[in-house]
């Protein structure tokens, strides 16, 4: 069972920071990106690409999360803001079309053969009761709980207040002096670093391909929808509740009901609290 529950903490760490990247972009554009897990993904294929060419893995690790920059930027300059007048369902929609279009674009250069980003640590951290705790599982637990901790942080700076601003109105943001396109550049910038992040995590312990991304979106969403869509704090605890239910689900039930399991807490959480369980930290913006 010990070893069930650190397998359900790392992967609710994966599932919390796609969460905490779909927060991010939400709080800055007001607006459910889709593409999240593939714009990580795009960025974790060309880490592998690097990995397996030679290269140092702490470069490789730099350049995907600067890939995963990029590739967020280039989509709020290039395609999002041109929608931003036109109200949410225009934006919603294509997001949906980024992430079939990432997807599609990752098969044709990488094909359909699933990858690993083997990471430098390996083996066994401690032994509890019988059962070893690997190095693998104590990083991602570690910067998972890193992650929501930072970005709590910052949105608590003049820059996190900005981008809060732009998301509840960007005409009178604009007129108060705050730079729209810089702040929302940032906040995208931020969401595809955290997104890359989490795909990146995954990659150093079982293998990610083309199908990995619709599984982990979801995932996303459901640690988002407990946080209330507003609440990094909820959106990271609830991220790692889905991963022990999904693992304990696994051990006792069967490993074929995961993703239901997935789906089912999300409709459990609307009827229950629509807000999501931390509602009650949304005045303190967390």
């Amino acid at each position: 069972m010990l070893q069930s529950i650190l397998s359900g903490l790392e992967a609710g760490s994966w599932f919390s920071l796609l969460g905490l990247a779909i927060v991010v972009v939400m709080k800055a554009a007001d607006v459910p990106n889709f593409a999240m897990a593939e714009i990580g993904l795009v960025a974790t294929y060309i880490g592998t690409s690097l990995a397996a060419a030679g290269v140092d893995f702490w470069v490789a690790v730099v350049v995907t999360l600067l890939a995963g920059v990029v590739v967020a930027v280039l989509i709020d300059v290039g395609l999002m803001r041109r929608l931003a007048g036109h109200g949410h369902f225009p934006l919603l929609l294509m997001t949906i079309g980024l992430s079939l279009a990432l997807n599609a674009l990752i098969g044709r250069i990488w094909g359909q053969e699933a990858r690993r980003f083997d990471a430098p640590w390996s083996g066994s951290f401690v032994s509890i009761g019988g059962v070893d705790v690997s190095v693998a599982q104590i990083v991602t637990i570690v910067l998972g709980a890193g992650g929501a901790i930072a970005i709590t942080a910052f949105f608590r700076t003049s820059l996190g207040a900005q981008m809060r601003a732009v998301a509840e109105n960007r005409a009178t943001a604009r007129l108060v002096g705050v730079r729209v396109g810089r702040v929302s550049a940032m906040a995208w910038a931020l969401g595809g670093a955290i997104a890359t992040l989490a795909v990146m995590l995954q990659a150093q312990s079982t293998l990610v391909s083309t199908h990995s991304a619709a599984s982990l979106i979801v995932y996303g969403f459901v640690a988002a929808t407990m946080g209330g869509f507003v609440s990094l704090i909820g959106t990271f605890f609830g991220g790692l509740a889905l991963g022990l239910i999904q693992s304990l689900a696994g051990l006792y039930i069967s490993t074929s009901i995961e993703f239901a399991v997935a789906l089912l807490a999300v409709v459990l959480v609307l009827l229950a609290r629509p807000s999501g369980f931390t509602a009650g930290l949304r005045l303190r913006d967390v």
